[in-house]
């Protein structure tokens, strides 16, 4: 039973239905501010949000496909 609730949490947590944690921040100015600490329910940025990095990724994608 362990597990199977074990197996559960962790797709649940690939798919962003549930987050947990706790982050500690020291940061000197708001530039510096990370965008976890910016935003609600954010734990990780890299995979949470969608970054530059990602659309170029699928860009890159979908120029492939049309070739």
């Amino acid at each position: 039973m362990r597990m199977v609730f074990s197996k559960l949490l962790l797709i649940l947590r690939k798919v962003g239905i549930f987050r947990y944690g706790v982050k500690k921040y020291t940061y000197t100015h708001g530039k510096d501010m990370p965008a976890e600490a910016l935003l609600d329910d954010v734990y990780n940025s890299e995979k949470d949000l969608v970054t530059k990095k990602d659309m170029k990724k699928l860009l890159s994608r979908k120029k492939r496909k049309e070739r």
